[in-house]
């Protein structure tokens, strides 16, 4: 998205189109082995299924405000309700319509500029929660994989994917916190200066102005940030846990409509494993995992898929998981992000 162009419309078809893909060849697969539509056996949807569309509701919704939550509180009432929902919209969008691993906060930060928010404050408050689900993503997987140990993956896991990649991400991601943490808040005056120096190189020097007065901005801003109340950083975090709980807790509830009832999921486990499959879910290629996720969908989870008595369970775990964690944010992206750019025109 460049200027005011809309939200490409192709671009978002890319991921949808690759997801749906993946579930009709496991349908057809599905159907091929069972000989016929007609020899498939058993039902789609648990006893308890209406409950667990409510509770897969009511999920998707405590995700959205946990993101709303932080960035309003983090900002310092900066962002009025409405910019923080868009905000949001557009960050969902633009991580659902690239890979994993470009994700959507550069999208966020121009979108907060063209708010009116200074540029050097965008990247403050968008680092600021990348540093929080960092935290959260570093701090929850060693407990839960001490608690359950292998069982937090499959059991050819070491043998195909590894858990020494997994580590290896674990610990790229604790980097990461890291390195947010010392350059935004432990030394920002560190990172000003190192930017105004990386400005004078070569072809940079021709920015070297503007990126000098984007460092002193930055510094200002995580400053300012710094200074806000523990209680401000405190329930941002606390914000931020329950969008990723609720996140994780998405596939516990879809597998309680179509796979079995959740007396007999373990949801513990489930939430572990998709804390394991994260990983690999952020250097996929393919814009929003699309295809990727899918896959490992079924690889991490084909115990519980055995639970169901019809063979179209993976199938349909996936087409309502994806329509409630992926396909939404592609929908309300294409049909919120037009209007805002034109609201936001005069802004930018």
């Amino acid at each position: 998205m460049k200027g005011n162009q809309p939200p490409n419309l192709v671009r978002a078809i890319i991921p949808l189109a690759i997801g749906l893909m993946v579930v009709g060849w496991l349908v057809f697969r599905a159907v091929g082995e069972q000989g016929g539509w007609s020899s498939l056996q058993g039902s789609l949807a648990t006893a308890g299924w209406p409950w667990a569309l409510a509770g897969l509701f009511g999920l998707v919704f405590i995700r959205d405000l946990g993101y709303v939550l932080r960035l309003k509180w983090l900002s310092a009432g900066s962002l009025t309700w409405r910019q923080a929902i868009e905000t949001t919209v557009l960050w969902e969008f633009a991580s659902a319509t690239t890979p994993g691993i470009v994700g959507g906060g550069a999208v966020a930060i121009w979108g907060l500029h063209r708010q009116g928010m200074t540029s050097g404050r965008s990247t403050a408050l968008v680092f600021s929660t990348a540093l929080l689900d960092e935290l959260f993503y570093v701090l929850a997987v060693p407990p839960l994989l001490l608690a359950l140990g292998a069982a937090a993956a499959p059991e050819d896991f070491d043998s195909t994917i590894g858990w020494g990649f997994f580590w290896t991400g674990w610990g790229l991601m604790l980097a990461l916190a890291a390195l947010i943490g010392f350059g935004l808040f432990l030394a920002p005056d560190t990172t000003q200066r190192t930017i105004r120096r990386v400005a004078r190189w070569g072809a940079l020097r021709r920015w070297e102005g503007a990126l000098a007065s984007f460092a002193g901005d930055l510094s200002n801003s995580a400053q300012a940030m710094k200074s806000m109340p523990w209680s401000v950083w405190l329930k941002a975090f606390l914000a931020t846990i329950a969008s990723w709980t609720a996140r994780f807790l998405a596939l516990v509830a879809v597998m309680a409509m179509v796979v079995a009832p959740i007396d007999l999921l373990e949801p513990f486990s489930i939430v572990a494993r998709q804390l394991v499959m994260w990983v690999y879910l952020l250097i996929s290629p393919t814009p929003g995992s699309s295809g990727v996720a899918e896959w490992l969908l079924g690889t991490f989870f084909d115990p519980w898929f055995a639970l169901s008595p019809s063979p179209l369970a993976p199938a349909m775990t996936m087409l309502i998981w994806r329509m409630a964690t992926h396909f939404i944010y592609l929908l309300i992206g294409v049909l919120v992000i037009p209007g805002w750019l034109r609201r936001t025109r005069r802004k930018s």
